[in-house]
């Protein structure tokens, strides 16, 4: 997941985040979360006089949270089955 300052957080369903991410990778969304890896690795990657993550966050702010909503969705199916 990625730490997004509050300013950019925002609400968004299941659906919509899945289709901003898939839309990233032709409608792939497992393809569309490691692309906004990589987007997020590039990034980190540049020299730090030119990071600038208020411009990042802008540019990049509504994947970044779609990103997140699918994250936290998929791990669910992941999670230990809970004893009853």
């Amino acid at each position: 997941m990625f730490r997004i300052p509050e300013f950019y957080e925002m609400e968004m369903s299941f659906e919509d985040a899945a289709r901003t991410i898939s839309n990233k990778a032709k409608g792939d969304l497992l393809e569309g979360m490691k692309w906004m890896d990589q987007l997020w690795s590039d990034y980190v990657s540049l020299p730090g006089d030119e990071q600038d993550d208020d411009m990042f966050y802008d540019k990049w702010c509504y994947e970044l949270n779609a990103y997140n909503v699918v994250y936290e969705g998929m791990s669910k199916l992941f999670a230990p089955k809970e004893a009853a």
